[in-house]
This record gives C-alpha cells, sequence and structure tokens, in this order.
C-alpha cells in the first residue's frame, strides 16, 4: 500500500526554487531516505510533507488523501504525520516542563487517561517517569531528542518524518537513537521517511533512498545498493 505520493513537487521562495522536481511513492512500513549536500531541498521536502510547508506546486498524497497547496493539515492527516526535527533542544520549549510539552498534544486531540499515557510514552523511549518534572535545559541532548521522539508518538501516527535526527548528537548516543527508532518502528508500524547526510545512517536505517541535488531527485537506491555503499558515491 502506497502511504505517500508526490508528483512533479515544486516549491518557490521568491526567485528561488527550493525544489524543482521531486516526484516518488513510499509504501506502508517502509523507511524512506532522502540524501544529498545541504541546501539541495531535503528538508524543504520534508516540510511540505509535515503541512508546515503549505506553498508548492504539483501533487501531495498522503494515506490515500489528497493535499491541497495552502491547506492546513486537520483531522486525521494531523494525527497521522508526526514530525521529529534535527535540534532537541530548539524543538521543545525551554519553560515547559516534559509533562506539560508531552501532555498538551493529548489534550488538543480529547485524549483521556493523560498521565499514564505520559508515562508510558516516557517508557517507550527509556526514560524514568520522574522526568516528567524535568525542563529540557536539565536534559542531556540524548535524553532531549528521545522527549521528542516520544511526543510525536503520543498520537500514535501513521507515518513518522525524521529531519537529521541524530546529527546534534555525539557518535555513541546517535547509535542509541537510531536503534530506538528502529524498535518503535517495528513495534508501531509506522513508516519512516527520513532526511540525512549521514551515508552510515541511511545504509542502518533504509530500505530505500533517493538522492537529491539542486532542487531535484537524480537517483534511487534500493536495499542493496544501501549495502554495497554505492550511495555514499552520490
Amino acid at each position: 500500500m502506497t502511504v505517500v505520493k508526490l508528483e512533479q513537487l515544486q516549491v518557490t521562495f521568491g526567485a528561488k526554487t527550493a525544489v524543482s522536481s521531486a516526484s516518488f511513492a513510499v509504501n506502508a512500513g517502509e523507511t524512506f531516505s532522502l540524501i544529498g549536500a545541504s541546501g539541495c531541498g531535503k528538508s524543504t521536502l520534508l516540510r511540505v510533507l509535515a503541512g508546515l510547508q503549505r506553498e508548492w506546486q504539483g501533487q501531495v498524497s498522503l494515506l490515500d488523501q489528497s493535499v491541497t497547496p495552502g491547506a492546513r493539515f486537520t483531522g486525521a492527516l494531523r494525527r497521522n504525520v508526526q514530525m521529529v526535527f534535527q535540534d532537541p533542544y530548539a524543538s521543545l520549549h525551554p519553560n515547559h516542563t516534559m509533562y506539560r510539552t508531552l501532555a498538551e498534544p493529548l489534550q488538543i486531540h480529547g485524549k483521556t487517561q493523560i498521565e499514564a499515557r505520559v508515562t508510558t510514552a516516557l517508557q517507550e523511549v527509556g526514560l524514568p517517569a520522574d522526568a516528567v518534572n524535568r525542563y529540557p535545559h536539565q536534559l542531556s541532548g540524548g535524553q532531549r531528542q528521545r522527549v521528542a521522539i516520544a511526543r510525536a508518538l503520543l498520537l500514535r501516527p501513521k507515518i513518522l518524518l525524521l529531519d537529521e535526527p541524530t546529527s546534534a548528537l555525539d557518535m555513541s548516543v546517535q547509535a542509541e537513537i537510531l536503534n530506538l527508532l528502529n524498535r518503535l518502528k517495528g513495534e508501531h508500524g509506522m513508516t519512516y521517511l527520513l532526511v540525512s547526510h549521514d551515508a552510515d545512517v541511511i545504509a542502518h536505517m533504509s530500505d530505500r533512498a533517493a538522492f537529491m541535488a539542486g532542487g531535484e531527485i537524480r537517483r534511487f537506491f534500493d536495499r542493496r545498493a544501501l549495502l554495497s555503499g554505492e550511495h555514499r558515491m552520490a
């Protein structure tokens, strides 16, 4: 089943074209990655799929639902597409405890048993229950990214968008977070779209990948090509 489909996606910012031509499809349960140099359009494309970049041209379908340029994500689509950002500190409100950070999405969507859900979410990402009382500055970078992942998973999304989720972390913590993401993907049956410039991360995580340059997708790699390291020479 195809859960993400893009056809001739284009994103411009004034005279600058960030994404000039992007077409691909992602199947349910896959980890599909976008690779390429900084500024090639990877993160812009991911922001379109997250509903954060609403001005674009082309055709986008998520979970068999056509997305309209300029429209905000609402209802099931808003719940089912979540994103984890590159900088775990910048993505968490500095004056909110972890409990407030995790409870607010549940409250907004009318969920019950919020305290129990927050505790479970922290346990899933390997954090102690008393982390709910801490503020972002009281957590390590790896712990903050675990909170960001827990927040993204609270509503049990079907698609998780990952924008360089480990690039701000040291090598040992990177491995922990990547293994955590792989485990959670299997447990919850999610589909991942991952943006990374790290060839090792791509090879470790991905079923397929696409190489972007100059706002265009130039080449696709299947799992065999990724394992053989062909993507390192793109």
